[in-house]
Parts: structure tokens; C-alpha cells; sequence
């Protein structure tokens, strides 16, 4: 562990998402071990904090190419002083096309709406696939440094969502059908469903689409990249 932190967040979730800011990595990079246990909730409002210790986890590799990483500092320079939504525009489409580019990609970069401070971004064409990578973590790695990129050099706090070709939004759906056919097993057998491990976004996905089931409730266990919801009978 060449760099540990500690970290204090509402609930576990949004610690770990703390950590990945502050070691400058994707959430599936971060191994942390659990300090004192906070609140159990999806916001844990009006309770402990949770605080954890985190690290990189071993054999880390970004999943962004050195290069685009690398060049991350300068790029900053060409979306200097973002405080409108042309500038903001104009830098987002430079810094894509760049990183597109250097990966070979044939693939286009569009803004497809800006609200209030919340910009919803998509690449189209080509092989966005490989954009996509495993289990979304190149495009979250990616997203991630998009908004380092931007918010570095702007006094307004951006929040960049990067898609490739609707694949968040199939994947949303595609979690939440599944949710809801275990939320269906789970009330029929009256036995709790263990999910696979998921990343931080994923379980978070689960949790809202079963919040106001009347038959089940959700929630996570598990440490680090073993970390899965678990789906429950109400009584």
C-alpha cells in the first residue's frame, strides 16, 4: 500500500466514492478496510458517519491510456475559466476527440444536454465496446477524468456523465428487470437473494428500483470487491 487514507462519508458508499476522488482512480481500483460502521441507509441522514481506511488496490492498471492521463494537465488549460455553456461545450468536444483519436476510435463525441450543472455526454459510432470496457470501468475511468479536466479549470462544480452508445441506460434497465424478477423469487420462496458482487453505482441502482416494493428491502454487505446487495422478505 503505497498510499492509505482515511476517509468519512454518510454511508459506506459514498465514503469509497470520497476515496476514489482523493487517490485520483475509478471506484474499482480502491481497497479499504472499515474503521467504525455509520449508517446502513442509501443516504444515511441523521446518522454516524461511516470512516474507512482505503488504498489502490494491488497490480492496479488505469484503464485509460497513459497518454490521455498524461496529457490530463493540459487539456485542463483549453477549458480554462469554463463559466458558460458554449466554453464548456467547445472544451468537452476537444478533450474527446483528442482522447478518441489517440485510442483510434472512429467514434463521435455528443453533448446531448446540459441542466443546471449537469452535463449528459455521449460517444457514438465505431467500436465504443472498447470504450465501455469491463463492467463499464473504462468509461467510468474516463468520466472521471473528464470531470477532473473540466472542474480544475472552472469555478463551477460540473457533473460529467459520460455514456457510449445508450449503454448506461441499457445497463440500468437491464439491472433493474433483474431486481425485480429476484424481488418476485424473494417474496414467492420467503428467502433472502444474495446478488453478485457489484460496483458501488450498480448496487445503488438495485436499491432505488426495489425502494418502495411493498414485499422486500435491500441491502449491501460484504468488503471491498466482494460487496453485493442482498434482497429480503419484508415480514
Amino acid at each position: 500500500m503505497d498510499k492509505t487514507i482515511e476517509i468519512d462519508g454518510r454511508t459506506l458508499e459514498e465514503a469509497i466514492q470520497i476515496a476514489a476522488k482523493e487517490l485520483g482512480v475509478s471506484i474499482d481500483a480502491v481497497e479499504y478496510a472499515v474503521i467504525e460502521e455509520g449508517a446502513r441507509g442509501f443516504l444515511g441522514l441523521g446518522q454516524p458517519p461511516t470512516k474507512i481506511k482505503a488504498w489502490l488496490r494491488e497490480g492496479y492498471v488505469p484503464t485509460v491510456a497513459p497518454d490521455a492521463a498524461a496529457d490530463d494537465k493540459d487539456k485542463a488549460q483549453q477549458v480554462a475559466d469554463i463559466e458558460d455553456e458554449q466554453t464548456l461545450r467547445d472544451g468537452l468536444m476537444q478533450i474527446l476527440t483528442d482522447i478518441l483519436a489517440a485510442m483510434n476510435l472512429p467514434a463521435k463525441p455528443i453533448i446531448k444536454s446540459i441542466e443546471g450543472e449537469e452535463v449528459n455526454v455521449d460517444v457514438e459510432g465505431g467500436d465504443v465496446g472498447i470504450l465501455i470496457g469491463r463492467q463499464g470501468q473504462t468509461i467510468d475511468a474516463l468520466q472521471y477524468l473528464l470531470s477532473i479536466a473540466v472542474n480544475r479549470a472552472s469555478k463551477i462544480r460540473w457533473r460529467i456523465n459520460l455514456d457510449a452508445g445508450g449503454y448506461r441506460d441499457r445497463h440500468r434497465r437491464l439491472l433493474e428487470t433483474k431486481a425485480r424478477e429476484y424481488a418476485d423469487a424473494v417474496r414467492k420462496h420467503g428467502q433472502e437473494a444474495e446478488l453478485e458482487p457489484q460496483s458501488p453505482r450498480d448496487r445503488r441502482i438495485i436499491h432505488l428500483a426495489l425502494a418502495d416494493n411493498p414485499h422486500v428491502y435491500t441491502y449491501s454487505e460484504g468488503e471491498g470487491s466482494n460487496r453485493h446487495v442482498v434482497i429480503s422478505p419484508k415480514k
